[in-house]
């Protein structure tokens, strides 16, 4: 069965979805945890700052407490990055895709967006929070785990990879900004130092590496190490390294087994990237410039998933100049992309990914 391009399309986002509201439940279900006894608005405030949303909020919302920012991340059906909104996505996605995946695949993906659809008012409490980000977690898991056991393994399930792993290495090094964000929005202060032992727990809850961190280092948590292990580490599934080298799998299996070779393009982006985390490696400075390092490396995913776009999905990228500077100056560490890049992925920033879930959700609203 040959696939078209739209139903690699689709597939790509379907993983993107279903990862992007697993990995958005996690994090509000840590930070209910830290956040019990603290002064309401306290500490919820970086969350906006962490997806880069504090703008569209407070053109909805007069104040970043705990009710509404819940509300804006959960239920809000005007927020394009909440959860209700991502699963219907997921749905959309999965309806253009009826054809071509499982049953159980479809009616579990509609069920998990019936039930976020359907939460009472009494959910979003900050009481209840914690039990509702779990649902909403155990809906994700079970989707990845129904696609693992019924997706056929043949282009459909590359791309399809391709979504999950891009989007999992951009939830990381968007968990990995915490700190960042919790300075910019006065959440925390300087004084509280980047080896703050509550956050680098947090960060650790957050993407579910706790107990993976604590069977390879003993002792108390160090900022090094944590943030190490989180871009690193080859044995943990969602670690930045981890993810990248999925990625390069799933392009060389598209070739090699499906006969879809990858463009030029998206082959020196996963080399790019995996320089960039080769050079990281052996910066012992790495956790003081971890935000631009942060910065970097969702700017390559931005960049990626145009690339993919272009070459396998029909969709025109806007030319960039792939050339690396050789001779970074020397106060800047060996990852940092050079200024002409900047400044042609600065003109993507304010959308991120949008051009491509706005072309996933066209699509899907055409086939409904």
């Amino acid at each position: 069965m040959n696939l078209l391009s739209r139903q690699a399309e689709s597939l790509f986002w379907l993983g993107r979805y279903i990862e992007r509201a697993a990995s958005l439940a996690r994090v509000l279900l840590v930070q209910t945890a830290f956040d019990r006894g603290r002064p309401d608005g306290a500490t919820w405030a970086w969350l906006l700052a962490l997806y880069q949303e504090s703008e569209d909020f407070y053109r909805h919302y007069d104040d970043a407490s705990s009710r509404n920012v819940i509300r804006y991340f959960v239920s809000d059906k005007e927020h394009s990055g909440s959860v209700l909104r991502t699963l219907e996505a997921a749905r959309s996605n999965a309806r253009a895709l009826r054809a071509m995946i499982s049953t159980e695949l479809w009616m579990h993906t509609n069920r998990a967006y019936r039930r976020i659809k359907d939460l009472p008012e009494s959910a979003l409490s900050e009481m209840r929070l914690a039990s509702t980000c779990e649902a909403v977690q155990i809906d994700c898991y079970a989707l990845q785990g129904i696609s693992n056991a019924t997706l056929y393994r043949d282009a459909g399930w590359r791309f399809y990879q391709l979504g999950l792993e891009t989007e999992r290495a951009d939830q990381m090094s968007r968990i990995l900004d915490v700190r960042f964000a919790q300075l910019m929005s006065g959440s925390a202060d300087d004084g509280e130092g980047i080896g703050d032992f509550t956050h680098w727990s947090m960060l650790l809850r957050a993407c579910g590496g706790h107990h993976a961190y604590r069977r390879l280092v003993s002792g108390p948590l160090q900022s090094q190490n944590v943030a190490r292990f989180l871009i690193f580490e080859q044995s943990f599934a969602r670690s930045i390294a981890y993810c990248v080298g999925r990625l390069e799998r799933s392009i060389d299996e598209l070739d090699a087994v499906n006969g879809t070779p990858a463009s030029e393009r998206v082959s020196e982006r996963i080399n790019r990237l995996k320089t960039m985390l080769q050079d990281a490696q052996e910066d012992t400075g790495l956790v003081k410039g971890l935000h631009q390092f942060n910065d970097a490396v969702q700017r390559q995913l931005i960049g990626l998933t145009d690339d993919l776009s272009a070459s396998y999905f029909g969709i025109d990228a806007e030319p960039e100049d792939l050339v690396v500077d050789e001779t970074p100056a020397k106060e800047e560490p060996d990852w940092v992309v050079d200024e002409d890049e900047e400044e042609s992925d600065a003109e993507k920033e304010p959308e991120k990914v949008a051009a491509g879930e706005q072309s996933a959700s066209a699509q899907s609203q055409s086939q409904s």
